[in-house]
């Protein structure tokens, strides 16, 4: 997708979010990034995409992965239970972006991402996911 085809698509809102949401499975990963980034710029009224967000998590491309954790973010609090469970994925980097992504959201990740993140603070088997958690729980606390 091009500069100008995405700035159209986060001019139609929520009615592009579909297509978008589509895109993050196309075969290039320039599609998939730009789809993310589409998607996060449109915010909360892109919700809907929040579970193929949460795949793109998984994606092989590391651009992918982080500019779906930034339009999780973007999105804010629609997004927040689908990290929450993020943070139990079994693949280590899909709960690091997780917790740092709940931390980016400050206040819209109290309750449900805050329970969550202190739990992975407590239990996880990854010291670095068990920090993460730790410092994202301390950027929602500094928020307050």
């Amino acid at each position: 997708m091009q500069k100008q085809a995405i700035d159209a698509l986060v001019q139609m809102g929520q009615s592009a979010v579909p297509a978008l949401a589509e895109a993050l499975k196309d075969k290039n990963s320039v599609v998939r990034t730009n789809a993310a980034k589409a998607l996060g710029q449109i915010g909360p009224k892109a919700q809907a995409a929040v579970p193929a967000l949460v795949e793109a998590l998984k994606d092989e491309e590391w651009a992918v992965r982080q500019d779906a954790a930034e339009a999780l973010v973007q999105i804010g609090e629609p997004a927040v239970p689908a990290l929450a469970k993020a943070l139990k994925d079994e693949e280590t980097d899909i709960r690091l972006l997780a917790a740092e992504a709940l931390g980016q959201m400050g206040l819209e990740a109290k309750g449900e991402g805050e329970a969550a993140l202190a739990e992975a603070r407590r239990k996880d088997d990854v010291e670095a996911v068990r920090k993460a958690a730790d410092e994202a729980l301390q950027r929602i606390q500094a928020a307050k």
